[in-house]
Parts: structure tokens; C-alpha cells; sequence
């Protein structure tokens, strides 16, 4: 009987021991996380310079971009600016003698995209040719990390003097391992695990 609530209780400080070390992985991180952007819908705003706060409306299943992006390209933002230009061109005598002056408000949109290592921006427009395109950093924001959801490694049992290999993939939140153990005897045992990322 003291055996069994011996057991018992060993399992049950397991068990605590488990899901505490389970909340404490969530808590850090929780706090390393980073900040999700701000984007939630913002009216466009014109400052006294004449420049303008461009008005942000998320779209959680864009259309396609207006343009053609380089391979291996992931866009992360889309602009598009309409222009009415400031000087109107000389007018223009019409067949019938009459003077007209036209010059439409002109469209461009840029795409910010995530390419080589590093942020490009793209632009054209629907009403004309782009023949200059600028792109200044001023402040680099850091790019994530690079995904590495691959992990191989060789395991030592101490007390029984064997060895063993071990492969682990990452699947989303979900951990997939396969270990190759020996055994005390020589011959070799295979284990399959699963577990959850936190």
C-alpha cells in the first residue's frame, strides 16, 4: 500500500513539475515575443507641409499585386498614391482654335517587398511609364530570423555506455523526433516522438 501512494505521489510531483515548467517556457515566451504592428484602420491625413499621412486599411486577403515581383519576392505592404500635379502644362490649340489644358491626376502604386536578404520597393503605375524610382532607408528595420525547423544530434547513456543519433522537425507548433538508441545488449531501439512548441 505504501509502494502504490508512494507511486502516486511521485507521479503527481512529475506531473506538477511538468506543468510548471510548462508555464514558465509560456511566460518567457510570451515576454521575448515581439509586438504585433499596429494596423488597425486609419483615416489619411494631410500635414501642414502638404505631405500626407496615407490612410491604412488592411486587407486580410489582398488581390494580386499590380505589378510583377522578383522570384523568391514576399510583399508586405502596398501602396498606392494618386498625384495631381501642381504645374498644368501650356495649353494646346484644339483643331477648332480652342485652347485646352489637360493633365489628369496621375496613380502609382508601390509594393514593399521582402527579397535577398533585404526590403525592395517596387512601383508603377497605371497611367504612365515609371522612369525614376528612389528607395531611401532611413531606419533598417531587423528581417525575422531565417526558419531552421531542422535539428540532428548524437545522444550518450552514461550509465550503460551507449550511444544513439536523434532527428527532430519542426511542423508548425508541432515537434516531430525520431531517436536511434543502442541498447545494453547491442541491439537498437527506435523511439518516435511528438511534442508541442511553446
Amino acid at each position: 500500500m505504501e509502494k502504490a501512494l508512494t507511486a502516486v505521489i511521485a507521479a503527481l510531483l512529475v506531473l506538477i513539475m511538468l506543468g510548471l515548467g510548462a508555464w514558465l517556457g509560456y511566460l518567457v515566451g510570451a515576454k521575448n515575443a515581439p509586438v504585433p504592428e499596429d494596423t488597425v484602420p486609419a483615416a489619411q491625413q494631410t500635414q501642414d507641409d502638404g505631405s500626407v499621412i496615407a490612410a491604412r486599411l488592411p486587407d486580410p486577403a489582398p488581390s494580386p499585386p499590380p505589378h510583377q515581383l522578383p522570384s523568391r519576392a514576399k510583399e508586405e505592404r502596398r501602396v498606392s498614391v494618386t498625384v495631381r500635379p501642381t504645374v498644368q502644362p501650356n495649353p494646346v490649340a484644339a483643331a477648332d482654335g480652342t485652347l485646352h489644358c489637360e493633365c489628369p491626376p496621375l496613380t502609382v502604386d508601390l509594393s514593399l517587398v521582402q527579397v535577398d536578404g533585404g526590403r525592395r520597393v517596387i512601383a508603377s503605375s497605371p497611367d504612365g511609364q515609371v522612369v525614376r524610382a528612389l528607395d531611401i532607408p532611413i531606419d533598417p528595420a531587423p528581417l525575422p530570423p531565417p526558419s531552421r525547423p531542422w535539428a540532428a544530434g548524437l545522444s550518450y547513456g552514461a550509465h550503460t555506455d551507449t550511444v544513439g543519433a536523434w532527428v527532430e522537425r519542426d511542423v508548425s507548433r508541432i515537434r516531430l523526433g525520431l531517436d536511434v538508441q543502442q541498447r545494453e545488449g547491442g541491439d537498437m531501439d527506435v523511439r518516435v516522438r511528438a511534442g508541442w512548441v511553446f
